[in-house]
């Protein structure tokens, strides 16, 4: 997601509430929350980013947006699917006001695409708070299990997290730690033979090929061990891949820490992020036949639509 802008909105919704005296008064969060100017605040153990207000005209644009894209870009042969990755917030209910709502932004964004030809994977009921890590918005790897379900129950395909070795750096503060977040929690990737043998080539950084950037781990961003973290387009050869399906995903960030469970699955994955890339560029670097397709997108950029290009 684009911390700059949602930290931005969220820290508006903030001061004009502080303006009208409802936080000296007691009544904007619940008690043990402590917000501060950027929109962070903290409940049962977790650094969150108040989403805010639903902003439904921008869920029904986010519907709009992959339309458009399934009309321009895909064919007759492709299979489409969506998913909306909860925020931490969906699963902390009454620890914020004004509380989001997410019901009407969920139906906002499903009622859009209905009939459209892409199907919808729910995932609320895949994940709980303790699925996400505490110092950063993102979701743990290692606890993707139900996530995997969800999704290979309706793209047809099976995950076992057992085929994995974990990998587990102590130390991890997640990117809320410029807010204050000082408690180090742990971090860990999968690795198999499958993610090993797997060839990334990425666009932003085009010397780097491995699935995971664990240089990445020492720096202010170590979630970007995932896939080198942001770029506009990658693609990753998984030469042991069980098939020889192929799958696009459009995504946010949520997606680099999933991706690589699905390379066992997938001979080759094409990540698309439209917040960087121009989606009419889209065509000169990818050519749609028969590949599976996923809209893997946060509760942050549904409500925010307008950085999908």
């Amino acid at each position: 997601m684009n911390r700059k802008v949602g930290l931005a909105a969220a820290g508006l919704c903030l001061a004009a509430a502080a303006l009208l005296g409802l936080a000296a008064a007691g009544g904007l969060f619940a008690p043990g929350v402590r917000p501060d100017e950027n929109g962070i605040y903290t409940a049962k153990g977790h650094w969150v980013e108040a989403l805010g207000r639903a902003d439904t005209d921008s869920a029904a644009r986010f519907a709009e947006k992959l339309k458009a894209l399934k009309a321009d870009l895909l064919t007759g042969q492709n299979r489409a699917f969506y998913a909306i990755v909860p925020d931490k917030g969906y699963y902390l209910p009454g620890e914020v006001k004004p509380a989001t709502d997410y019901a009407a932004l969920f139906a906002a964004a499903d009622g859009g695409l209905a009939g459209s030809g892409i199907e919808k994977i729910d995932l609320t009921g895949a994940l709980a708070l303790e699925d996400y890590y505490r110092t950063d918005s993102h979701w743990r790897q290692e606890r993707l299990s139900a996530v995997l379900e969800a999704l290979g129950g309706a793209m047809g395909f099976s995950v076992d997290l057992d085929d994995f070795d974990p990998v587990t750096v102590e130390g991890f503060i997640g990117a809320y730690g410029k807010y204050g977040a000082n408690e180090p929690e742990s971090l860990t990737y999968l690795v198999s033979g499958v993610t090993d043998a797997a060839v990334c080539d990425n666009y932003q950084y085009p010397d780097f090929t491995a699935v995971y950037d664990t240089a990445r781990l020492s720096t202010d961003v170590p979630y970007d061990v995932f896939l080198s973290g942001a770029s506009p387009l990658i693609t990753i050869e998984s030469p042991l891949a069980a098939t020889d399906r192929e799958l696009v995903v459009f995504r946010d960030s949520y997606a680099s820490s999933l991706v690589p469970l699905l390379l066992g699955q997938y001979c080759r994955v094409t990540l698309v992020d439209i917040r960087y890339m121009v989606s009419g560029l889209v065509p000169q670097y990818l050519e749609f036949t028969d590949q599976d397709v996923l809209f893997l997108y946060s509760t942050y950029i549904v409500n925010q639509s307008a950085m999908l290009r």
